[in-house]
């Protein structure tokens, strides 16, 4: 098939693609040109559980709100004090004082998304608030929460539990939306049915390992429910002990049943009846002190309380006898309101309002929404309406004459979740939208020092912002004592990009200029630390566009086409990495010198010098942007020194450019490891006399920095590479065929599986997996296990089919590795042209198996800690690699002691791939967590902490990514004839199927795919 026939091809493939995609820009551009959501869509970054709302019924309350007459608000012309409004009339810290001097109870009762949901912010604040006025138990819970494992205690619930919510009334399944203060009601058998066999529910309450031990402290329970209209007999037992046993009383409710505790530790609540009860609350408490409840409503954005019947609140609120109440949302507000703020304004005072008539004017605190930012492919792009939101929020609150606190502000505005990500450690997730435990207990102290400790408001009514105390400080350094690093710091070690909406500056801060004086083209050409340049965006397609245009004219003429690629290459190169071409360039020019003197000298000796020399140089190169951080750090924990490493590249960029990156942090080339270890390869075969040192500079440079391998592999030898730049071009129509699938798979499996199971569920997990209970951590295991294989085989596939439309054949790097029965199979599976380099030039030079069983082992293990350590300068990347190489030990020693076994019976092999699937995903744990101590958190929850109440709640919440990642091991695991027969089925196609086949499946990708694009996990290796 020639050449121009591709390029026509593919030119009317993304021409079509373009006009097609028209309307939907146009669409889009009238919200904001950076964050294009539909509102179905938006729920993603923090709503994936679908709790209570999604982003249509909180779009459907933003739109049916409606000013309210202005008799009906009370506006505070004056005391607004940094944000805080109301001051004058009643300050919560000396309210809280005074009670307490009464020996009353002081309750908190504190609302918020998905930013607070697990106890975080309020069990520092519990804590710091019964340093001085007691008080016991961690406040309500329901038994089926959206997170069932918090920072103080832990749920475990019997199977027959469900939540019901908001949209369980919309939708017909409940008949009342009498919800109560939790916003949901939870049964243990279906509403308005009667079951013809008593039910048994249980609630199990035990506080977390480490839990403040007041929170561990149990002295009353309090059930609140209604619409009890059968014989419900409920226990109380402690332990072995039982505590109480009674009838809940029959109505319509609310009504409540109590109980004191004798100051157990846990607790377990047993139901026994044929009709549920509605369930709208428990507490655990004391009868005095502080009583601080945490009342997570994932998913929502703050304006749905006055949907629900105001009676659950009116007969529950006085029961509770909350002192105030905190209101913390914004995150799905962020997500969803891109103009007309007055509406969620409007909104916002109507749920303000409902709250304060429900419980009766207890004083209302609105906590601002946090600073958040959104991933895209690799650049971090920060939300312009953050701060008319805030604004928003200050003024429903001055409105209701209500106080208001910046937590915004108090951040440090626009762009401070990037320095929060970047402190030590972490005070924000990796999402950049949720606080860690660090951040969460950090901000929760400066709530206490702003508002709830007595003395601060003669500070603060001088209109400053709440400053950190001493004390703040300490929660946010206590594990490594090092100052918060900058955002640019930050951005580079991740080797990230920030930009702000309509942002048009280049690296350099100076922006574009225009079209004057060619700048436009200038600006097309040169290196934009804003965008991202990989497969998966449509300028890298624009560009194969012109690579193929330029390859049809000089194909027949083979010196000036491969100097044409080599131009093409370098430019991707350059696009995608920046000045670290010049890395890249020098790495070319060593490699191809060193291994002409390799062929020149006449003695072993020299011929070896010239190798050792070039090994030296390129690990040398590895060596420093890889690993000088990792063995500096480690030399100044042993040695108690403050070695700072020296970034070179960042020195030149500062001089040449006027940047100002941190010269004191070294950032990791783009896909260094690939390249070092292919110019590796072609250097050892040379003195291994296996081929002969390529003269023309262009030809091997060509090979070395080809394009679609150049960044993430597959590794490939000059021993192959090079026959085919010889002689004519050639590719057939079923060559054709087949690079379109592969392309158009590894499309499918990076941005339809790996994308969006990453950004809806795994990343959450990861980043806090104390948050989530060891069903959701398995869940996410198990899933990180496909996200992984098909991001990295997708990039492959893209690669390989790339590569094929320009006549070039790169090698399998991917063959189905979780079929893989045994640890040595995966390896020949899995990544194969990085295992057949560590086996050719690292484990075969060790002695390989040639030096008996003992040899063997050593040899395996130093391979696999050493591949370990490639993947990263970290514990967990060497805990990763050790892994590997004791169960290939293993494997060598079962091999030997059945060694008498030809012939594996099918169940073997099918127990042995299902035990070698479970030991690498477990492995994966210690490759994706960002610490050692993460790991062991999530291994913990699996094995100790595993029941997560109700796990047909939990799929449910899941389950666009369940279908997708069951989806993607099903493809994973079919057959190879199967396989062959829809690849087969495609390549045969007519030219027109495979063009209406091609628009279609992008269009489906842009359509479903996440904005939260994530870059290839092996794009920095």
């Amino acid at each position: 098939m020639r050449p121009g026939r591709i390029l026509i091809f593919l030119l009317t493939v993304i021409l079509t693609l373009f006009i097609l995609s028209l309307p939907i820009f146009d669409l889009r551009s009238g919200r904001d040109a950076s964050f294009y959501h539909d509102t179905d869509s938006v729920l993603v970054t923090d709503t994936a559980s679908q709790d209570l709302i999604d982003s249509d019924t909180a779009a459907r309350a933003l739109k049916e709100t409606e000013p309210l007459p202005a008799q009906s608000v009370n506006t505070v012309a004056d005391g607004n004090i940094a944000g805080i409004t109301g001051l004058d009339t009643w300050v919560p810290s000396e309210a809280i004082r005074d009670s307490l001097a009464d020996g009353r109870q002081v309750r908190v009762l504190f609302y918020g998304d998905s930013q607070v949901e697990g106890d975080r912010e309020t069990s520092l604040l519990r804590q710091k608030l019964r340093a001085e006025g007691g008080g016991t138990g961690p406040g309500l819970f329901s038994p089926v929460m959206p997170v069932m494992y918090t920072r103080s205690y832990v749920i475990r619930s019997s199977t027959n539990w469900k939540r019901y919510t908001l949209l369980d009334y919309r939708s017909g399944v409940l008949q009342s939306n009498r919800l109560g203060p939790m916003l949901a009601l939870c049964r243990f058998t279906p509403p308005d049915e009667r079951l013809s066999a008593r039910s048994f529910a249980t609630v199990k309450v035990n506080p977390v390992p480490g839990a403040d031990s007041a929170v561990a402290t149990y002295d009353k329970l309090r059930i609140f429910y209604g619409n009890n209209y059968d014989t419900v007999l409920v226990g109380i037992r402690s332990g072995s002990s039982l505590v109480d046993f009674a009838m809940l009383q029959m109505g319509e409710g609310p009504m409540e049943y109590a109980v004191p505790l004798p100051s157990v530790s846990d607790v377990t609540i047993e139901f026994t009846g044929c009709n549920s009860p509605d369930i709208y609350a428990m507490s655990l408490e004391s009868d005095h002190g502080v009583i601080v409840d945490n009342v997570p409503v994932r998913g929502s954005a703050g304006l749905e309380f006055v949907m629900t019947d105001i009676s659950g609140f009116e007969e529950i609120l006085p029961k509770l006898g909350p002192d105030i109440i905190f209101l913390q949302f914004g995150l799905n507000v962020v997500r969803n309101v891109r103009a007309e703020y007055h509406y969620y304004e409007e909104g916002l005072v109507k749920q303000i309002e409902f709250l304060k008539k429900a419980s009766g004017g207890v004083p209302v605190v609105v906590v601002s929404v946090t600073d958040m930012a959104l991933r895209v492919n690799d650049t971090i792009r920060r939300f312009p309406n953050i701060r008319a939101i805030r604004d928003a929020q200050k003024n429903a609150a001055e409105r209701c004459g209500v106080l208001f606190w910046d937590a915004w502000g108090s951040m440090g505005g626009s762009g401070s979740i990037i320095d929060w990500y970047g402190h030590q450690p972490a005070l924000a997730s990796n999402d950049l939208t949720h606080l860690s435990n660090a951040g969460a207990d950090t901000l929760a102290a400066r709530i206490h020092s702003a508002l709830l400790t007595p003395g601060n408001t003669a500070r603060l009514s001088s209109g400053e912002r709440p400053a950190l105390t001493d004390s703040v400080k300490m929660i946010a350094v206590q594990d490594t004592p090092a100052p918060e690093k900058p955002a640019s710091q930050l951005i580079k070690e991740t080797g990230m990009r920030e930009t702000g909406a309509g942002d048009n500056t280049g690296s350099d801060g100076t922006g574009d200029q225009g079209d004057e004086g060619g700048g436009w083209l200038f600006s097309l050409l040169r290196y934009h630390p804003d965008q991202t340049f990989i497969f998966t965006t449509a300028g890298f397609w624009f560009f194969f566009l012109v690579v193929m245009a330029g390859f049809a004219l000089m194909h027949r003429k083979r010196a000036m086409c491969h100097t044409w690629l080599l131009m093409v290459s370098l430019y991707f190169y350059y696009r995608a990495g920046g000045l670290f071409i010049i890395l890249l360039l020098a790495t070319t020019l060593l490699t191809y010198l060193t291994a002409l003197a390799t062929g020149k000298a006449r003695t072993r000796t020299g011929k070896r010098f010239w190798l050792v020399s070039n090994i030296l140089i390129l690990l040398g190169f590895l060596a420093y942007f890889k690993y000088a951080g990792f063995f500096t750090a480690a030399l100044n924990s042993l040695l108690g020194t403050s070695l700072v490493p020296h970034d070179i590249f960042s020195a030149m960029s500062n001089n040449l450019f006027g940047t100002s990156f941190d010269v004191n942090t070294i950032v990791l080339p783009v896909g260094i490891s690939f390249f070092t270890f292919q110019a590796l390869s072609y250097s050892i075969d040379v003195y291994r006399g296996r081929m002969d040192p390529v003269t023309s500079f262009i030809d091997f440079a060509f090979y070395l920095t080809f394009f679609p391998q150049l960044v993430a592999g597959p590794i490939v030898r000059a021993s192959e590479f090079m026959p085919q730049m010889k002689g004519e071009y050639t590719i057939t129509r079923n060559e054709f065929g087949h690079g379109l699938f592969l392309i158009l798979q590894g499309l499918v499996k990076k941005m339809l599986i790996s994308d969006i199971i990453s950004s809806g569920f795994i990343d959450r997990v990861f980043d806090t997996p104390a948050l989530f209970s060891g069903f959701e951590n398995l869940m996410a295991v198990y899933g990180y296990g496909l996200q992984i294989y098909c991001d990295f085989s997708g990039y492959t596939d893209i690669a390989i089919g790339v590569a094929l439309l320009m006549g070039f054949r790169l090698p399998l790097n991917f063959n189905s590795p979780y079929k893989a029965s045994n640890i040595g199979e995966f390896w020949k599976r899995w990544h194969i042209s990085l295992s057949r380099w560590l086996k050719d030039y690292l484990y075969i030079p060790l002695g390989g198996n040639r030096k008996g069983a003992v040899r063997t082992g050593i040899n395996l293990m130093i391979t696999m800690l050493l591949g370990g350590l490639w993947h990263g300068a970290a514990t967990r990347f060497v805990v990763w690699g050790g892994l590997h190489g004791i169960a290939l030990v293993a494997d060598k020693i079962w091999r030997w002691l059945f060694r008498r076994e030809k012939r594996k019976r099918r169940f073997a092999r099918i127990a042995g791939i299902i035990l070698t699937f479970n030991f690498i995903s477990f492995a994966w744990i210690f490759f994706r967590a960002e610490t050692m101590q993460q790991a062991g958190v999530m291994l913990t929850q699996i094995f100790s902490s595993f029941t997560p109440g109700n796990y047909g709640t939990v799929l449910m919440a899941y389950l666009p990514v369940i279908v997708l990642i069951v989806s993607g091991y099903i493809m994973h695991f079919l057959s190879v004839p199967v396989k062959e027969a829809y690849r087969g089925l495609f390549i045969r196609l007519p030219l027109v199927v495979q063009f209406l086949l091609a628009t279609i499946v992008v269009l489906l990708l842009y359509k479903v795919g996440t904005d939260a694009l994530q870059p290839f996990i092996y794009f920095r290796f």
